[in-house]
This record gives structure tokens, sequence and C-alpha cells, in this order.
């Protein structure tokens, strides 16, 4: 059976690796199933935050958690500023101090992202998900060590993202389903169509970037 990993998902995604994201009822990742956990800053409420980090750090510990987030900066939502970059800092630091990696939401915020990781030394491995913007905005990023996630996007015609894989080096990539309508099977069938290379390699670099990222 093919291995294909799907690092950011919102679904349980049968047949593949998945990392299924929660923002909020951490007490539902104790189920032994792969999952990321992160305070989402479109659910930061100042008056609630300090019991969900609480929660968070508290079920993060579990081995089934590979990951922290997804979690960073929103320039769109609505949420106080100030607080999107207290709460953001804080997961920095808990992915530091557990020493797993740090899945990144960043909406017209990439400079105080860059900058935030830089500032709080993040020491684990970072991957900005969901990833559609400029091939030079991609390649700051994985210049920078990081790493990026493409999804649902490689499957529409003259998107960033078709541009952007072609040009990014291949052990700095992942891809996703996030909570799009489609399987992982046809975001590796698209992004190996565009890279005109079999689905086989692909897979066996996807793997080895997940086994160099998180240890597994």
């Amino acid at each position: 059976m093919k291995e294909y990993i799907d690092i950011h998902t919102h679904k349980e995604v049968p047949g593949s690796i998945a990392i299924a994201n929660r923002h909020a009822q951490f007490e539902q990742a104790n189920n032994g199933t792969y999952r990321s956990l992160g305070i989402h800053p479109w659910h930061v409420d100042e008056n609630s935050f300090d019991s969900l980090y609480d929660d968070l750090c508290k079920y993060a510990t579990l081995p089934n958690v590979l990951a922290i987030g997804e979690c960073g900066l929103d320039k769109v939502t609505s949420t106080d500023w100030s607080l999107q970059k207290d709460v953001f800092a804080k997961q920095i630091a808990l992915a530091n101090r557990l020493q797993k990696p740090l899945i990144i939401h960043c909406v017209r915020a990439y400079t105080e992202v860059l900058q935030m990781l830089e500032m709080y030394r993040v020491s684990v491995p970072v991957i900005f998900h969901g990833f559609n913007k400029s091939t030079q905005l991609a390649k700051q990023i994985t210049g920078s060590g990081y790493y990026i996630s493409l999804g649902a996007a490689l499957l529409k015609e003259g998107s960033n993202a078709i541009e952007v894989i072609k040009d990014i080096a291949p052990d700095k990539i992942f891809l996703e389903t996030d909570d799009a309508d489609v399987a992982i099977q046809d975001i590796y069938a698209a992004a190996s169509a565009i890279l005109k290379c079999d689905e086989d390699s692909l897979i066996l670099q996807l793997r080895e970037n997940f086994q160099t990222a998180f240890g597994i």
C-alpha cells in the first residue's frame, strides 16, 4: 500500500498517514491517532485563553500529538493583534519546550511571523501550511530552513502553488488536504504531474521529509 502523508487536515483520512488538527477540546486528542493541537488566531478569546492554554500544555505532551498548531498571525480576522502575538509567542515557546514541530497559519503577516520565529528562537521544524503565495516568498521561508505545505491549490490552474512546487527544493515540501473536500491521493497525483515525476518518487521524498521533521 502506498504511504500518503497528509501533513494537515481537519478530518479523519483513511488510507494515509494524517495529522488531524484540533483548535479546542484538546482532551479529544487522546485517541491514539496522529494529531496537532494549537490555538488558532480565529478562535482566541481573551477571557478563556488561560484555561485553553493550560489544556493545550497538558494534552500536547501526548505521544500521538506530533505538532503544535496550527497557530500564527492573521491580519484579516477580528482578533486583537497584540493578543494574537502573545498567543503565538506562547505556542512557539511550547513547541520549543516539547521539541515538537510548529504548524503555521499565516494571513498577510509573513514578515511578522518570520520575525517572531527568529525573535523567540524557534528550535523545532516549522511548517507553513496551506501555502499559495509567491515563489519569492516560498524561497524566503525555505531559505530560513522552514517547510511549506501545499494543498488543494495544486488542483487549480494558474495558482501560485503550481509555480512554487516547481521551484522549491523537494526536501522542504509537504502536502495536505486542510479542510478541502479532496483526497490526499488527488493532491499527490496533481503534484507528481506538475513535477513530471512518478508518484512513488514523490511519496518517498515526502516520507523522508516527514522522518526528518518528526523523527518517525
